[in-house]
C-alpha cells in the first residue's frame, strides 16, 4: 500500500511539474514573439520613414545583426536592395504574400517556417510613397528550438525535480500509512485513524470479536471433546471393572458346585449368592442403557401429565421394606403438582434420591420427600439425616460409578449410577438439580421442573 501511494503521488509531482513547465515556456515564447512582433514592426515603419526623407543613402553602411534583414522591393517585383545577397540573385518578389498585402492596404505581414519546422522567419513590409515595397524580416527560433536550446538547465532542473518528488512523495506516503500500520488488530476499535478509514476498522473489530467467539467455541467444543473422551475411556474402565465384579463372583460360585466341592445342603445358599450377583450385574446392565439413552436423547416413551405427589407416594411404598429394615421413617409432606414429563424416567429419578437417603443414612433416621412450587417451579425435594457428604466431593457425586463411601459401597450395593442417573434425566426435562450436605448432618437434594 505504502509503495502505491508513493507512486501516486510521485508520478503526479512528475506529471504536474511537466505540465507546469509546458506552460511556463509556452506562454514566455508567446510572450516574447508578440514583443518580438511588435518590435519588427516598429523596425520596419522607422526604416521607411528613414528611406523617405533620406533615400537608399540610408543603406549605406548599414550594419544589421545576423537575423534580422531588410530588402527594397520596385514596384514590378524586381528587388533593389537586400542586406543579406546581391540584388542580382534575388528572384521576383511580386507574388510575395507580405509585399500583396502591403501593395493593397500599406502594410503587410507574414510567417514562413524553414523546411525542419527549427526556425521561422517573420515579414513586415512598407509601401513607400514611390510605389515601391520595404521589407523588414527576422529569423525567430521554434518553441521546440527554444527546449533544445534549453535541454540541459530543462534536464538539470528535472532531475532536481525528480529527487525533490521522491523525497516528498516518500515522506508524505509514510505518514499516510503510519496511522494505518499504528492500528492493534487487536484492539482495532481503539485506534486513532482517518474518519475514511474508521468504517474499515469498525468491520475489523467486528470480524474480530466473531472470530474470538469462534476460536472460543472451537476451545470449548475441543475441551468439551477431550473431557467427553476421557470420561468414555474412564467409564468404559469402569463399566469392565463393575462388569467383571458380578461375573467373578457368579463364574466362582458355580466352578465350585460344578466341581462338587460344595455340600448337597449348602447349594441353596451359593445359588443364592449366584442369583444375588446375577442380580446386581442385570441392574448394572439396566443402569447402563438407561444412561445411555438418556445421554442420546433415545427416550421411546411419550411424555405425559404427572402428579409429582402420587409418583412420590408410589416410589415410598416401594421403599417401606427397605426403611423398616433400618428404623428408618419416610415423610412425605406437599400437594399434588402437575409436569408433563416421561413417568419411566421421573420415576428412575426420584426412586434413586430416596433409594440413596436410605442407604446412607443412620440406623434410625429419617427420610422426608417435599413436593412444593419453588419460584412458580414444581420442586421434588428429599432431605435426610444421613452421614452427609464433604463440600469438595459435591461436585463429583453425579458422576458414573462415583461413590462418597467407598469401603462400604459392596455392603450399601447399589451400582453406583444412580445420582448419574437422576443429572442426565433432569438434563433430558430441562429441569435443575441443587444439592446441600453438611458430614454428619444430612442432605438436602432438591429437582425444580
Amino acid at each position: 500500500m505504502k509503495n502505491r501511494i508513493f507512486r501516486g503521488i510521485f508520478s503526479v509531482a512528475i506529471l504536474v511539474w511537466i505540465s507546469c513547465l509546458v506552460l511556463i515556456l509556452g506562454a514566455l515564447y508567446l510572450q516574447y514573439n508578440e514583443q518580438y512582433a511588435q518590435e519588427l514592426r516598429m523596425q520596419s515603419r522607422l526604416v521607411a520613414q528613414a528611406l523617405e526623407t533620406g533615400g537608399t543613402g540610408y543603406f549605406d553602411g548599414l550594419s544589421l545583426a545576423e537575423n534580422h534583414r531588410i530588402t527594397l522591393i520596385a514596384a514590378d517585383g524586381t528587388v533593389e536592395y537586400d542586406s543579406s545577397a546581391g540584388k542580382q540573385e534575388m528572384e521576383n518578389h511580386k507574388d510575395r504574400p507580405e509585399v500583396k498585402e502591403a501593395e493593397k492596404s500599406g502594410y503587410g505581414e507574414a510567417v514562413r517556417y524553414s523546411k525542419t519546422l527549427a526556425e521561422k522567419t517573420m515579414y513586415c513590409a512598407v509601401k513607400l510613397s514611390d510605389g515601391s515595397v520595404l521589407r523588414v524580416s527576422q529569423v525567430q527560433f521554434t518553441i521546440f528550438t527554444l527546449i533544445l536550446s534549453m535541454l540541459q538547465p530543462i534536464l538539470i532542473v528535472l532531475l532536481m525535480a525528480v529527487l525533490l518528488s521522491a523525497m516528498l512523495a516518500a515522506r508524505i506516503a509514510r505518514r499516510i500509512v503510519e496511522p494505518l500500520n499504528q492500528i492493534d488488530l487487536a484492539h482495532p476499535q481503539e485506534a486513532q485513524t482517518y474518519a475514511e478509514v474508521r468504517p474499515l476498522v469498525r468491520r475489523i473489530a467486528e470480524q474480530r470479536q466473531a472470530l474470538d467467539s469462534r476460536i472460543s467455541r472451537l476451545e470449548t467444543d475441543v475441551d468439551e471433546k477431550t473431557k467427553e473422551a476421557d470420561f468414555r475411556k474412564e467409564f468404559t474402565a469402569n463399566v469392565s471393572h463393575e462388569l467383571k465384579t458380578p461375573l467373578t463372583s457368579i463364574s466362582g460360585f458355580a466352578e465350585i458346585i460344578k466341581a462338587g466341592m460344595v455340600k448337597e445342603e449348602d447349594i441353596p445358599r451359593f445359588a443364592g449368592r449366584i442369583y444375588d450377583e446375577a442380580q446386581r450385574l442385570i441392574m448394572l446392565v439396566e443402569d447402563i442403557i438407561k444412561l445411555s439413552q438418556l445421554d442420546e436423547g433415545r427416550i421411546t416413551e411419550k411424555k405425559e401429565q404427572i402428579d409429582l405427589y402420587l409418583l412420590c407416594q408410589k416410589v415410598l411404598s416401594h421403599l417401606d421394606k427397605a426403611a423398616e429394615d433400618r428404623k428408618i421413617q419416610l415423610k412425605l409432606i406437599g400437594e399434588s403438582l402437575y409436569i408433563e414429563a416421561v413417568m419411566q424416567v421421573v420415576e428412575e429419578m426420584i426412586y434413586n434420591l430416596c433409594d440413596n437417603a436410605i442407604k446412607y443414612n443412620r440406623e434410625g433416621g429419617s427420610v422426608t420427600v417435599s413436593v412444593m412450587e419453588n419460584d412458580g417451579r414444581p420442586t421434588v425435594s428429599v432431605s435426610d439425616t444421613g452421614i452427609g457428604i464433604a463440600e469438595d466431593e459435591l461436585d463429583r457425586i453425579f458422576e458414573r460409578f462415583y461413590r462418597v463411601n467407598k469401603s462400604h459401597s459392596k455392603e450399601i450395593g447399589g451400582t453406583g449410577l444412580g445420582l448419574s442417573i437422576v443429572k442426565h434425566g433432569a438434563a433430558y426435562h430441562e429441569a435443575q438439580v441443587q444439592i446441600e450436605s453438611r458430614l454428619g448432618v444430612g442432605t438436602h437434594i432438591s429437582i425444580q421442573f
